[in-house]
């Protein structure tokens, strides 16, 4: 997965991790991109701004070595808009035109007001197995060539050329029919052998969600919480009277973590740098994604 400056809807692929031996990894190595089994370039909030940024980090030649080679390649919304030839914006970043990675046939004009809907369809190249999604975005993507992702009842999605795909929906990979036809057909193509697990992301996902209300339900005091929500807090509470714009976690001398305010006033506040967590897991025995 291209790590990118301004990220949008990275639960996307929450529905990745949830299959067996997959593991989903966030990188800014061209290397890592070229050797992974599916590379995908995500969403983001600043087309063209993170389609610079990826330029800088060399990550426009990792995607088009992996075009060349025929390794799979998946741009979701803003990533499939920088696949294409060329953007038109305007209206996000204000530069009248960029010209994009060029691995798939279309181009992508910005208009100011959004595109909201919930779509769905079949993927043809995929057994037709059925698909849906949400989009929400301004930038209105033509497809000039190569064929089309998803057919719906009222036209068509997405383009697919070769390994390389693209979508401007979000979502898609919650579709446990697309997703797993999606990776069987990375799995035959690298020489995997690969089985799609048994239980939905949905039926997971609504798993997760009823474990964190028993919990809510187990130790919050729900009685308490509705008499606020209805006559507002109690009186007498203490009151903060002075704001501050930021808060950063700094590391203190105890291996901890602290509050530090970095608000224009307090010109005193120390250098903060962000504190970085790793975990530990057994990604060698995984496929990467």
């Amino acid at each position: 997965m291209a790590r990118l400056g301004r990220i949008s809807n990275f639960t996307d692929f929450d529905a990745l991790a949830h299959e067996p031996g997959i593991s989903v990894r966030f990188t800014e190595s061209p290397e890592e991109l070229l050797d992974a089994d599916l590379a995908v370039l995500p969403g983001t909030k600043a087309t063209v701004e993170d389609l610079r940024l990826l330029r800088s980090r060399g990550l426009d030649r990792a995607f088009a070595g992996r075009a060349r080679r025929g390794l799979p390649t998946l741009g979701i919304c803003g990533g499939y808009q920088m696949l294409g030839e060329r953007i038109l914006d305007g209206v996000e970043s204000g530069t009248p035109e960029a010209p994009g990675l060029g691995l798939l046939p279309v181009e992508t004009f910005f208009e100011r007001g959004k595109v909201l809907a919930r779509p769905e369809g079949l993927a043809p190249g995929f057994g037709n197995a059925l698909v849906w999604g949400y989009e929400i975005h301004h930038g209105r993507t033509r497809l000039h060539d190569g064929a089309p992702l998803f057919v719906t009842k009222t036209g068509t999605e997405g383009c697919h050329v070769g390994a390389t795909l693209g979508t401007s929906w979000h979502g898609v990979l919650e579709s446990d029919a697309f997703r797993h036809a999606l990776l069987s057909w990375v799995a035959a193509g690298r020489g995997l052998d690969w089985r799609p697990g048994e239980e939905s992301f949905g039926a997971a996902r609504e798993g997760q969600l009823d474990k964190l209300g028993d919990l809510i339900a187990e130790h919050v005091d729900r009685e308490a919480l509705l008499r606020i929500v209805e006559n507002g807090p109690p009186a007498g509470l203490p009151m903060v009277g002075r704001q501050l714009s930021a808060f950063s976690g700094q590391q203190n001398a105890n291996g901890g973590s602290s509050l530090v305010d970095t608000s224009p006033e307090n010109s005193e506040a120390p250098a903060v740098k962000p504190v970085a967590f790793a975990a530990t897991s057994n990604d060698d025995q995984r496929s990467k994604i």
